[in-house]
């Protein structure tokens, strides 16, 4: 089911960014194609922050997903003022929309976990039963 996720993932943004890519070439560069850029290009900032995050600290999970929560809902209003998302008095959406998404992704994230170790402790478990015969 992961892999499925992941490509059907991989297959929507290569679709959009064909689709998007030919339309910019008949029709120009829209507000809806604009917006869709950015938030490619938001997401893979969002992305290379986190592989830095997980990279280079040891923190406990915990601290861990806060910092990450910190620093994407940094990006997205850093981001956001630049692109013209928010303003001065609605700064505080981003930690909502960070939080929406990040709580989504760190589920899903859990769930394939939970299904590794699972896997895991099976195959470890057939090898004991083997080798106690």
């Amino acid at each position: 089911m992961k892999r499925i996720l992941r490509d059907t993932c991989i297959l929507a943004a290569l679709m959009i960014l064909c689709v998007f890519t030919v339309s910019m070439i008949w029709v120009g560069m829209t507000d809806e194609i604009r917006l869709v850029i950015c938030l490619f290009g938001l997401s893979f900032v969002i992305s290379l922050a986190n592989y830095f995050i997980d990279e280079y600290t040891t923190l406990p999970i915990l601290k861990c997903y806060a910092v990450k929560y910190v620093s994407a809902s940094g990006i997205v209003m850093l981001f956001g003022f630049i692109a013209g998302w928010f303003y001065k008095s609605n700064f505080w959406m981003a930690f909502i929309y960070v939080g929406i998404v990040l709580v989504m992704a760190y589920f899903v994230d859990a769930v394939r976990t939970r299904r590794d170790i699972e896997f895991i402790n099976s195959k470890i478990k057939s090898k004991t039963v083997h080798v106690n015969k």
